[in-house]
């Protein structure tokens, strides 16, 4: 049986990615309203039903981040609800994965974007080494998927880190045989 997968990197800007034998579709959260969602995600369903393609979906885990607003962080977990609602109701197999977990087996170390910074830690001045997880994701992507186009529009030159993420999701969805 051939097998879909449903990657979806949960936010107001977040993507939903399908993958189903090697070919891809995606849909940009922020242009549906929870209807066109709701349908959108349905009718997934209903042609990998009628094709005989089993359906799973793998979805982001998220939680309160530290410094957000109670607003944004609020707006953040209505939106995780929704979708896991929807999700539910079409019948379809639900996996939530954390970003440090796909983020570990998707990256490779040539893949990694190191910033560092000055910060002040008991009146003495260090650097510290961050890892750009945007630009990291990216070139995770475009190693993993070079045929695919993660730029946000024709008038663009920035790409995606949401369709990069929903993508690389969906890839940790089916490597690992949820």
């Amino acid at each position: 049986m051939n097998k879909a997968v449903l990657g979806i990197d949960v936010g107001s800007k977040g993507f939903l990615a399908l993958s189903v034998n090697d070919s891809w579709e995606y849909y940009a959260i922020s242009e549906y309203d929870l209807l066109g969602l709701a349908n959108i995600i349905s009718k997934i369903k209903e042609r990998c039903d009628e094709s005989g393609v089993k359906l799973v979906c793998v979805m982001e885990e998220i939680h309160a981040i530290f410094g957000s607003s109670a607003k944004a962080t609020f707006s953040f977990g209505e939106i995780f609800g929704k979708l896991q609602g929807i999700i539910v109701a079409n019948k379809i197999s639900l996996h939530f994965v954390q970003p440090k977990i796909w983020q570990k087996q998707m990256w490779a170390n040539s893949d990694m974007v190191i910033n560092y910074k000055k910060v002040v830690i008991k009146g003495k001045e260090t650097v510290r080494k961050e890892v750009d997880t945007k630009n990291t994701s990216y070139n995770a992507a475009r190693r993993i998927f070079p045929e695919i186009d993660f730029i946000r529009s024709v008038r663009c030159t920035n790409f995606d880190d949401n369709k990069v993420d929903a993508t690389l999701i969906a890839e940790y969805g089916r490597r690992n045989n949820l």
